[in-house]
């Protein structure tokens, strides 16, 4: 289910959904996948069930969950269905006067604050959010990335009311892990629950510290160019071929989604270094190679971008 899961977290659950029925033979287990879909995206009568008993939290994440249903089907344009969920928003909130989305979730997140909620708005390209959490507990972390290292603040967060589109578009079986932020590094305590193994370690605290110091370094890159450097700095201190795999898979030559842009972008310039080829889409033909040469040439390319950075700055 990779593959499917995949095509999910590309924002296309149309795709996501015929790549599903083309699998034979089926299992049980796609068979209640299957209809947990068409009953959340393909039904008229779609009803989440909302652990939070609050009406006005009821409120907010029905308007969320319409939101995600209408553009990962894609029912109706970005803009036609953000403009909707502003509406739906500002009625909730009885707020007459004319408001960006943005200045909506503002208010959104002090009145969470009230309810003792954490609330994050904004944008997870090409999708809006949002994220709400109940808890939040910060631990301090020594962490190397290429050429020094950094102290970071990670605020661990759980018991989540909505973990953004990702999420609602996966049923939470791929979630964001976290995101790194001016005051630290927030991260979602349940997609990791050994803090030693690399799952932790390197795709998360290696791949969000490598933001936080791009952030300082280099301000005004783009989503796709952070995630290009973080990926490569998972490729660099991972042992071995699990997390280029994953990038294979989820590659996609779609700027508009920087995760799978970045993905693309990685194996085009690792399969140019490493095999002199424009793109290498056979992941037994990567898995022929030793890994430490491809976390050498991760590191190269890496070296070779930071390079072209300072140049920029």
């Amino acid at each position: 289910m990779d593959q499917f899961y995949s095509l999910c977290l590309q924002g296309d659950l149309n795709a996501a959904m015929d790549y599903l029925d083309s699998i034979q033979p089926r299992t049980k287990e796609m068979e209640k996948i299957q209809k947990m879909y068409m009953e959340r995206f393909y039904s008229p009568e779609s009803d989440e069930h909302i652990l939070d008993e609050d009406k006005w939290i009821k409120g907010v994440l029905a308007a969320y969950h319409d939101y995600f249903r209408t553009v990962l089907t894609n029912a109706a344009s970005l803009h036609e269905a953000e403009a909707d969920l502003n509406n739906r928003l500002r009625m909730h909130l009885k707020v007459e006067s004319p408001s960006t989305i943005d200045e909506t979730e503002n208010e959104l997140a002090a009145i969470f604050a009230k309810k003792g909620y954490h609330f994050l708005g904004g944008v997870t390209p090409p999708y809006r959010g949002a994220y709400i959490w109940k808890r939040c507990e910060p631990i301090d972390f020594k962490v190397e990335i290429p050429h020094h290292s950094i102290t970071v603040t990670v605020h661990m967060m759980s018991d989540f009311l909505l973990e953004g589109w990702m999420g609602f578009a996966t049923f939470n079986n791929r979630t964001v892990g976290g995101w790194a932020q001016e005051d630290g590094l927030y991260c979602n305590s349940k997609r990791y629950k050994n803090l030693e193994h690399d799952d932790f370690q390197v795709s998360y605290l290696k791949h969000e510290a490598q933001h936080l110091s791009d952030y300082r370094s280099f301000p005004g890159l783009t989503s796709a160019e952070l995630e290009y450097r973080a990926k490569l700095v998972e490729l660099i201190y991972t042992k071995d071929h699990s997390i280029l795999k994953k990038f294979l898979n989820d590659a996609k030559n779609e700027p508009e989604f920087p995760h799978p842009y970045a993905s693309y972008n990685i194996m085009k310039d690792l399969s140019f270094a490493i095999f002199e080829k424009d793109y290498e889409s056979n992941i037994n033909v990567w898995l022929e190679e030793d890994y430490q040469e491809i976390s050498s040439a991760a590191l190269e390319l890496f070296d070779k971008n930071t390079s072209e950075l300072k140049m920029k700055y």
